[in-house]
């Protein structure tokens, strides 16, 4: 069994898997719920005094499943920050909190929003946490559900805060000069210079980053012809989809300083998905939204796949998955034919007549039209190669893996749907 013990900023983590500042890190009750489920770590629901996100539309959870398969995990949501007075959570329920996560050998870290870049509205907060034993905190200035839901003298709160990098090395550098716990700068995916943001965060001595917040996203009810719940943005869970996306705006934030730990999440379902958080350089990775979509056991579940893949590779340890960083490039930079792209494609798909099982999928999505399938003569799929682009979307939504792209002239296999392709162009081919 592999060991998935690491180390976050000084503390030993059981593991690495955890909870994102959600209604799990809330109150005591419910970080039991997923502390049972063997996490390493949580984050707190996000404590505050901004006047408006302490109350909640209620109901505040608009699922999108009965809108089609394809949404089961997705929702809107006009949950915001922490609903109990301040004061109350501090004396009350952050006791038992970090009581709870000692017994379970969990990392409690705290969250909280103060308001705009007024360092006087976030020091109290940070100083409170620390003087109970709070060992690190979470500036919450990543998502859109305080800024929406903020009365007008407050809305400077949330995602605003992370699109400048002045701003965000301000509200840094106060928050790390006033306590001795480390502090951890919270991103927002709405940001266009992430990369300019994580340097402004090193540069004012945050010690770490933590990234994606969720975006902001409204429904529309076509039967009922109106908004679906609340006739507003909120917060939104776009299900693993979100993933694709989350990755890249981590990628630029690990890739441009990848000393800086990180906290990473964002469209996290399953074993799989951590494991690729953790090839792009988070030290840490959070789950929220699928516990919101597939109850507390798809924790332990994720916890005991990603075991069980670490095994499977061969990784002893943490420390022994790939670091993909090193490899990420602007697409630019990959070589490619030119001057222009060949009429004719080089590139051309191979069907595997033994796999194939005649379903015609390939001729029904392929976009270019050069596919077809004979069912009444039972063959394996042929193309016109004078329609073929070469694109290879019949590799990937092939079922039972029955089609490679492969080099014209020569046979060679340039991709069979997994990894990376092949870096087939020569320099007579192209640059």
């Amino acid at each position: 069994m592999a060991d998935l013990t690491t180390k976050f900023l000084g503390v030993e983590v059981k593991n690495p898997v955890g909870v994102t500042s959600c209604d799990y890190g809330g109150v005591e009750r419910l970080v039991r719920r997923v502390a049972e489920q063997g996490i390493g770590w949580i984050i707190a629901k996000t404590v505050h005094k901004i006047d408006g996100p302490h109350r909640w539309p209620r109901p505040f959870f608009y699922s999108l499943r009965h809108f089609g398969n394809d949404l089961k995990d997705s929702w809107v949501g006009t949950q915001m920050f922490h609903n109990m007075p301040y004061e109350k959570w501090l004396d009350e329920e952050l006791p038992k909190c970090l009581k709870t996560a000692k017994e379970f050998d969990v990392l409690f870290i705290g969250s909280c929003s103060g308001i705009g870049a007024d360092h006087e509205t976030w020091i109290p907060f940070l100083k409170d946490m620390e003087e109970r034993g709070v060992p690190m905190i979470e500036l919450d200035t990543g998502g859109p559900h305080a800024t929406f839901g903020a009365v007008d003298a407050h809305k400077n709160v949330g995602a605003p805060l992370a699109l400048d990098p002045a701003t965000a090395a301000k509200v840094t550098k106060a928050c790390v000069e006033a306590v001795k716990i480390p502090i951890i700068f919270k991103t927002t995916p709405q940001c266009v210079n992430t990369a300019q943001v994580a340097l402004a965060i090193r540069e004012a001595g945050g010690q770490a980053i933590s990234g994606n917040n969720a975006f902001y996203a409204t429904w529309i009810d076509h039967e009922a012809c109106t908004f679906y719940g609340v006739p507003a943005s909120g917060g939104a869970s776009m299900g693993r989809g979100w993933q694709m996306f989350s990755l890249a705006k981590i990628l630029e934030t690990t890739c441009t300083v990848p000393d800086m730990p990180f906290i990473g999440g964002g469209g996290c379902y399953t074993y799989d998905d951590l494991a690729r958080h953790l090839m792009i350089g988070c030290d840490l990775v959070g789950m929220c939204s699928a516990i919101y979509s597939r109850g507390v056991g798809v924790l332990s579940k994720s916890i005991t796949g990603l075991n069980d893949w670490m095994d499977r590779k061969g990784f002893k340890t943490i420390k022994d998955i790939p670091d993909l960083t090193k490899d990420y490039m602007y697409l630019r930079d990959w070589k490619r034919e030119g001057p222009y792209m060949q009429e004719i494609t080089p590139i051309v798909p191979e069907f595997d007549d033994e796999k194939c099982n005649r379903c015609g999928l390939c001729e029904t999505i392929c976009p270019y039209g050069a596919i077809t399938l004979d069912k009444q003569a039972g063959t394996k799929p042929t193309f016109d190669r004078e329609l073929c682009y070469g694109c290879g979307r019949c590799v990937g939504d092939c079922p039972t893996w029955a089609v490679k792209m492969i080099k014209h002239d020569t046979g060679e296999i340039i991709w069979d749907g997994r990894g990376v392709i092949k870096d087939w162009v020569t320099d007579k081919e192209g640059y």
